[in-house]
């Protein structure tokens, strides 16, 4: 099964060439996104295409996902969920998932930049990225590059654990996930040192909050973990 994931804007040749390559069947996704405002050309967009999928087999399901443009932090976590529930991991002995296809052309600027970091992020759950050039007005596939970090348990542990109760404290951090205060603030400190947190003085406490770095960080560990344990 393979999933299609694009930016759309009221032009579908970049979609239709995208199909067309990689082809079409049987239950198959395309996800496409677009603003959360009304535009009436891009609704015709969107029904052209599910008409044509139509035609080829009814179980293809085409989803529009709604986006708000206007906080682009937002936009890479919401683009890199829908990555990671596309390509989930598969238990063992079981059939290989999905394959994620993520065309990286057409549609607003925006949600383009936002899809092309959050692809970056979690390049290796992609099966293929493409780009339309909007010079020669074809598709090519190409290659991104791996720029992702897994962290230890005790740092993934503090993540997770600040994402679910900031603003909190070190000492906070430390009484939940189990570990003592040097520990937590030393690994704090390296994971201020790759900006995914960031710590200030609270009276006598240091106080430790995630960036959209972290937020990503986590996101990538926490997805490559799980694709671990289940091969």
């Amino acid at each position: 099964m393979k999933t299609y994931i694009s930016p759309l804007g009221f032009e579908t040749t970049h979609i239709i060439s995208l199909i067309v390559k990689h082809g079409i069947e049987k239950g198959d996704c395309i996800i496409l996104l677009r603003p959360n405002a009304p535009d009436s050309r891009a609704d015709r967009a969107v029904e052209d295409i599910k008409d044509l999928t139509a035609k080829v087999d009814r179980t293809i399901t085409v989803d529009v996902a709604k986006i708000d443009h206007h906080d682009f932090g937002a936009m890479i976590l919401r683009f890199m969920d829908l990555i990671s529930s596309a390509a989930p991991p598969a238990p063992p002995a079981a059939p290989a998932g999905s394959k994620v296809i993520v065309n990286l052309s057409g549609g607003p600027r925006e949600i383009l930049v936002a899809l092309t970091a959050a692809s970056m992020a979690l390049s290796d759950s992609i099966y293929k990225t493409t780009q339309f050039s909007d010079i020669d007005r074809e598709l090519s596939e190409i290659e991104l590059p791996h720029i992702t970090r897994t962290l230890d348990k005790t740092a993934w542990q503090i993540l997770d654990d600040v994402l679910k109760h900031e603003p909190t404290t070190l000492t906070a951090v430390a009484g939940r996930i189990g570990a003592s205060e040097s520990t937590v603030s030393r690994q704090s400190a390296k994971l201020a040192g790759l900006r995914g947190v960031e710590i200030t003085p609270a009276g006598r406490k240091k106080q430790i909050a995630l960036t959209l770095s972290g937020r990503v960080l986590l996101k990538c560990t926490t997805f490559l973990t799980n694709v671990r344990s289940n091969d």
